[in-house]
Protein backbone atom coordinates (compact mmCIF):
# COMPACT_ATOMS: atom_id res chain seq x y z
CA UNK A 1 0.00 0.00 0.00
CA UNK A 2 1.11 3.74 -0.58
CA UNK A 3 1.56 6.19 2.41
CA UNK A 4 -1.15 8.38 0.60
CA UNK A 5 -3.81 5.21 1.03
CA UNK A 6 -2.63 5.06 4.86
CA UNK A 7 -2.99 8.52 5.41
CA UNK A 8 -6.21 8.65 3.86
CA UNK A 9 -7.63 5.61 5.75
CA UNK A 10 -6.09 6.81 9.32
CA UNK A 11 -8.07 9.98 8.95
CA UNK A 12 -11.52 8.78 7.73
CA UNK A 13 -10.92 6.73 11.04
CA UNK A 14 -10.19 9.75 12.86
CA UNK A 15 -13.32 11.43 11.48
CA UNK A 16 -15.47 8.15 12.37
CA UNK A 17 -14.26 8.53 15.80
CA UNK A 18 -15.08 11.70 15.80
CA UNK A 19 -17.98 11.98 14.58
CA UNK A 20 -19.25 9.33 17.09
CA UNK A 21 -18.06 11.22 19.59
CA UNK A 22 -19.83 14.56 18.59
CA UNK A 23 -23.07 12.38 18.12
CA UNK A 24 -23.33 11.21 21.86
CA UNK A 25 -22.24 7.50 21.11
CA UNK A 26 -19.06 7.29 23.06
CA UNK A 27 -21.19 9.32 25.79
CA UNK A 28 -21.03 7.23 28.82
CA UNK A 29 -21.25 9.57 31.77
CA UNK A 30 -23.74 8.95 34.66
CA UNK A 31 -25.11 11.86 35.78
CA UNK A 32 -24.52 13.42 39.28
CA UNK A 33 -26.50 11.59 42.06
CA UNK A 34 -29.01 13.96 43.78
CA UNK A 35 -27.78 14.90 47.57
CA UNK A 36 -29.70 13.08 50.40
CA UNK A 37 -31.92 15.53 52.30
CA UNK A 38 -30.33 16.82 55.97
CA UNK A 39 -31.92 14.79 58.51
CA UNK A 40 -34.86 15.63 60.79
CA UNK A 41 -34.45 17.79 63.49
CA UNK A 42 -33.38 16.01 67.05
CA UNK A 43 -37.01 15.60 69.12
CA UNK A 44 -34.63 15.89 71.99
CA UNK A 45 -34.55 19.41 73.49
CA UNK A 46 -32.64 20.59 76.98
CA UNK A 47 -33.21 23.74 78.98
CA UNK A 48 -30.61 25.75 78.61
CA UNK A 49 -29.04 27.33 82.36
CA UNK A 50 -28.16 30.84 80.61
CA UNK A 51 -30.03 33.52 80.98
CA UNK A 52 -31.46 34.97 77.14
CA UNK A 53 -31.35 38.63 77.03
CA UNK A 54 -35.20 40.13 76.11
CA UNK A 55 -35.29 42.45 73.32
CA UNK A 56 -34.28 46.18 75.25
CA UNK A 57 -31.22 44.81 76.33
CA UNK A 58 -30.57 42.88 72.25
CA UNK A 59 -31.46 47.02 71.35
CA UNK A 60 -29.53 48.74 74.39
CA UNK A 61 -26.11 46.04 73.66
CA UNK A 62 -26.36 47.15 69.70
CA UNK A 63 -26.55 50.59 70.84
CA UNK A 64 -23.56 50.54 72.77
CA UNK A 65 -21.59 48.35 69.98
CA UNK A 66 -20.60 51.12 68.03
CA UNK A 67 -19.42 53.06 70.98
CA UNK A 68 -17.15 50.31 71.59
CA UNK A 69 -15.71 50.11 68.34
CA UNK A 70 -14.83 53.43 68.55
CA UNK A 71 -13.45 52.92 71.75
CA UNK A 72 -11.47 50.53 70.80
CA UNK A 73 -9.96 52.22 67.34
CA UNK A 74 -9.17 55.36 69.52
CA UNK A 75 -7.41 53.12 71.84
CA UNK A 76 -5.00 51.66 69.62
CA UNK A 77 -4.14 55.08 67.77
CA UNK A 78 -2.61 56.27 70.97
CA UNK A 79 -1.43 52.40 72.09
CA UNK A 80 1.87 52.06 70.68
CA UNK A 81 1.26 47.94 69.62
CA UNK A 82 1.64 47.65 65.82
CA UNK A 83 -0.36 44.43 66.09
CA UNK A 84 -3.48 46.23 67.66
CA UNK A 85 -3.73 48.83 65.20
CA UNK A 86 -3.43 46.34 62.12
CA UNK A 87 -6.38 44.47 64.27
CA UNK A 88 -8.55 47.18 64.80
CA UNK A 89 -8.04 48.52 60.63
CA UNK A 90 -8.39 45.09 60.13
CA UNK A 91 -11.50 44.29 61.86
CA UNK A 92 -13.17 47.16 63.61
CA UNK A 93 -12.88 49.80 61.27
CA UNK A 94 -14.36 48.74 58.35
CA UNK A 95 -17.49 47.68 60.17
CA UNK A 96 -17.72 51.35 61.68
CA UNK A 97 -17.24 52.88 58.32
CA UNK A 98 -19.69 50.73 56.93
CA UNK A 99 -22.70 51.05 59.30
CA UNK A 100 -21.68 54.53 61.27
CA UNK A 101 -19.90 56.53 58.70
CA UNK A 102 -20.52 59.72 60.98
CA UNK A 103 -18.85 58.22 63.78
CA UNK A 104 -15.97 57.99 62.17
CA UNK A 105 -15.71 61.31 60.72
CA UNK A 106 -16.70 62.40 64.33
CA UNK A 107 -13.55 60.35 65.78
CA UNK A 108 -11.32 61.88 62.73
CA UNK A 109 -12.44 65.44 64.29
CA UNK A 110 -11.67 64.71 68.57
CA UNK A 111 -7.99 63.91 67.35
CA UNK A 112 -5.49 66.47 67.68
CA UNK A 113 -2.96 66.98 64.89
CA UNK A 114 0.05 64.55 64.85
CA UNK A 115 0.65 60.69 63.74
CA UNK A 116 -2.36 59.06 65.26
CA UNK A 117 -4.82 61.67 63.30
CA UNK A 118 -2.18 61.28 60.47
CA UNK A 119 -3.30 57.24 60.46
CA UNK A 120 -6.56 57.18 61.26
CA UNK A 121 -7.02 59.93 58.39
CA UNK A 122 -5.05 57.62 55.58
CA UNK A 123 -6.80 54.67 57.13
CA UNK A 124 -9.90 55.93 57.02
CA UNK A 125 -9.30 57.03 53.13
CA UNK A 126 -7.92 54.03 52.11
CA UNK A 127 -10.80 51.59 53.06
CA UNK A 128 -13.77 54.09 52.57
CA UNK A 129 -12.97 55.15 48.99
CA UNK A 130 -13.14 51.34 48.82
CA UNK A 131 -17.09 50.86 50.40
CA UNK A 132 -17.84 53.85 49.01
CA UNK A 133 -16.46 56.79 46.90
CA UNK A 134 -19.09 59.13 46.62
CA UNK A 135 -19.41 59.60 50.39
CA UNK A 136 -15.01 59.07 50.65
CA UNK A 137 -14.64 62.08 48.36
CA UNK A 138 -17.53 64.24 50.04
CA UNK A 139 -15.10 63.73 53.34
CA UNK A 140 -12.31 64.42 51.77
CA UNK A 141 -13.25 67.92 50.07
CA UNK A 142 -14.79 68.85 53.76
CA UNK A 143 -10.79 68.27 55.08
CA UNK A 144 -8.47 71.20 55.36
CA UNK A 145 -5.76 72.12 52.21
CA UNK A 146 -3.16 69.71 53.39
CA UNK A 147 -5.05 66.52 54.85
CA UNK A 148 -7.26 66.87 51.58
CA UNK A 149 -3.97 66.51 49.42
CA UNK A 150 -2.53 63.96 51.62
CA UNK A 151 -5.95 61.69 51.89
CA UNK A 152 -7.04 61.96 48.23
CA UNK A 153 -3.26 60.70 47.52
CA UNK A 154 -3.86 57.76 49.88
CA UNK A 155 -6.94 56.99 48.45
CA UNK A 156 -5.97 57.23 44.65
CA UNK A 157 -2.78 55.04 45.30
CA UNK A 158 -4.49 51.92 46.81
CA UNK A 159 -7.09 52.19 44.03
CA UNK A 160 -5.12 52.72 41.08
CA UNK A 161 -4.23 48.53 41.12
CA UNK A 162 -7.70 47.68 40.35
CA UNK A 163 -9.35 50.59 39.26
CA UNK A 164 -7.11 52.75 37.38
CA UNK A 165 -9.61 54.91 35.77
CA UNK A 166 -10.84 55.65 39.39
CA UNK A 167 -7.87 56.52 40.49
CA UNK A 168 -7.13 58.56 37.68
CA UNK A 169 -10.49 60.47 37.88
CA UNK A 170 -9.95 60.77 41.36
CA UNK A 171 -6.46 61.92 40.78
CA UNK A 172 -8.00 64.54 38.41
CA UNK A 173 -10.57 65.65 40.48
CA UNK A 174 -8.35 66.54 43.48
CA UNK A 175 -5.90 68.26 40.93
CA UNK A 176 -3.07 65.35 41.79
CA UNK A 177 -0.54 63.84 39.92
CA UNK A 178 -1.55 60.47 38.92
CA UNK A 179 0.37 57.37 39.88
CA UNK A 180 2.43 55.76 37.72
CA UNK A 181 0.28 52.68 36.78
CA UNK A 182 -2.48 54.89 35.88
CA UNK A 183 -0.19 57.86 34.19
CA UNK A 184 -1.29 57.96 30.14
CA UNK A 185 1.81 58.04 28.17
Amino acid sequence: MKPSYIVTLATAALICVGAAFLLGAADTRKPWPTPTPPPPPSPVYHDSKERVPDSEEIAAQANTRYELLEREIEQALHGRDPQQREAVFTFLLPELIQVEPKRVVALFERQEPGEPRDTLRSEIARQWTVRDLDAAVAWMKSLGEQERRASASTAVNSIAPYAPAVASRLAREFDLREPKSTARE
